[in-house]
């Protein structure tokens, strides 16, 4: 017979693993993609795989959501305007926002 303490760290650990492809569906807005071969379904996994291993890096590094980091770098634009008669091309970039600042001091960038 199983005791109740390890039937509940099973459950935990169950969660964990749900609340990655809830992650992974909504933050990441991973979908599944109908390939017929086995390689293109591995490689679709891998990147999924691979693009849930990156946000919980940078959740574990900025101690903010996935979400929040997202938000954050869609504030980031950079705008190209080209003078079409001197045909001279000017590149403006967005500040960044102090919580963009704080994230990428806690990712070492």
């Amino acid at each position: 017979m199983v005791d109740n303490k390890t039937i509940i760290e099973h459950y935990h650990e169950l969660y964990k693993i749900e609340q990655a492809f809830r992650i992974s569906k909504s933050d990441l807005q991973t979908r599944p993609i109908f390939h017929y071969k086995e390689e293109p379904i591995k490689l679709h996994l891998l990147i999924c795989f691979m693009a849930l291993v990156v946000s919980k890096h940078i959740e574990l590094q900025t101690r903010h959501s996935i979400r929040k980091f997202i938000h954050e770098c869609k504030k980031i634009t950079d705008a190209r305007l080209k003078n079409q008669i001197t045909d001279k091309e000017i590149r403006i970039r967005a500040n960044l926002t102090p919580t963009a600042i704080e994230f990428l001091k806690n990712l070492n960038c």
